[in-house]
């Protein structure tokens, strides 16, 4: 079943894709089973059932789906016609997701999960399911149009931040996973991202969204007390595109479909 199509989707999900995505054809079952091949050490070999089955029920869910975030390149979901697998780090996986912010490919693993190692970076999880990872960007766009302060964040390698949830809004755990952070109410709301990942640290992107710029003036001391980690001013905002001084609040124009402002 298509995910915009799944009734126990979120309401929030199901309005992002029908405002802002849209879905291009895809592979068919058939045409996967009939093409499904594994490369082993440079040669295809045939694909074991287990990988087939990942492709068949990511593609059927998701393939051809696509939708812009931060840039105009935009999110690409499927097999793109070809249905080949591969072993990495974790396990079999394919080639499923194009990440158009992020200009690079996204493995899919077996069991659902995303994973990537950009250049010389570790290869790492970055979604728990495809959904989480729908529910994160649904998530993101419907707050970037709210006023926002932009921070850094430095953990050790494969750490996520120590946070004091209680100075934060609830938890938002549909779109929380391996790489997103995510705490949510009706008039604020806090991202945390893993925007970098070297060998030698982790670079978190922390995002202070809320409605009006005078709520948005409680950035610093929640954020600073709130996390237990090196945080510091961002000097440039990735959803605004431009350099941000330390304490500066980008108030964005809402467009039409962002006036609302439903998180």
């Amino acid at each position: 079943m298509y995910v915009g199509d799944d009734p126990p989707v979120s309401p929030r999900l199901r309005r992002f894709l029908a405002e802002h995505a849209r879905r291009l054809p895809h592979m068919t079952e058939a045409r996967i089973r009939s093409a499904a091949a594994m490369t082993v050490d440079g040669r295809d070999e045939p694909a074991p059932e287990e990988l087939v089955t990942a492709m068949v029920r990511f593609e059927e869910r998701y393939g051809g789906l696509c939708y812009p975030v931060m840039g105009s390149n935009g999110m690409e979901y499927g097999l793109d016609g070809v249905a080949t697998g591969h072993h990495s780090p974790l396990g079999p996986a394919f080639p499923g997701i194009l990440d158009g912010d992020q200009t690079w490919g996204i493995d899919v693993l077996t069991d659902g999960r995303t994973a990537m190692g950009p250049g010389r970076w570790p290869y790492r999880i970055i979604d728990r399911s495809v959904d989480q990872r729908l529910e994160k960007h649904a998530l993101l766009v419907a707050m970037r149009s709210w006023p926002h302060r932009t921070f850094a964040c430095f953990t050790p390698p494969e750490v996520l931040p120590v946070v004091d949830e209680e100075r934060l809004p609830p938890p938002v755990p549909e779109a929380t996973g391996p790489a997103d952070l995510w705490w949510a109410d009706d008039s604020t709301a806090i991202e945390a991202t893993l925007s970098g990942w070297p060998p030698e640290q982790d670079r978190w992107t922390v995002r202070y969204f809320a409605r009006t710029p005078r709520q948005a003036a409680d950035a610093n001391p929640t954020v600073y007390a709130a996390i237990g980690h090196e945080t510091v001013p961002a000097h440039w905002c990735a959803l605004c595109s431009h350099d941000i001084a330390p304490g500066m609040t980008c108030t964005p124009a809402p467009n039409r479909k962002d006036r609302r402002g439903r998180p």
